[in-house]
């Protein structure tokens, strides 16, 4: 919502909410995983994996290998 909107709705008192960024607001991306017995060292350690470097996030994204194969 834009400032406007929230003070339309909310007045001066807005609500608690969690995971509230200054800049991004409710934004959230939340994954869930349901099983039994699962792995979750393994699932952390390959999640963990996947996060880009610090030197891959200052570089141009596009110049990365994109791991999929090419849509047909």
């Amino acid at each position: 919502m834009s400032e406007e909107e929230r003070q339309l709705h909310f007045g001066d008192t807005l609500p608690s909410i969690p995971d509230w960024d200054d800049e991004w607001g409710d934004r959230v991306t939340k994954l869930v995983f349901i099983g039994i017995d699962m792995d979750w060292a393994g699932i952390e350690r390959t999640l963990d994996e996947t996060l880009l470097t610090e030197e891959e996030m200052l570089m141009n994204w596009r110049e990365l290998k994109d791991p999929f194969p090419a849509w047909s």
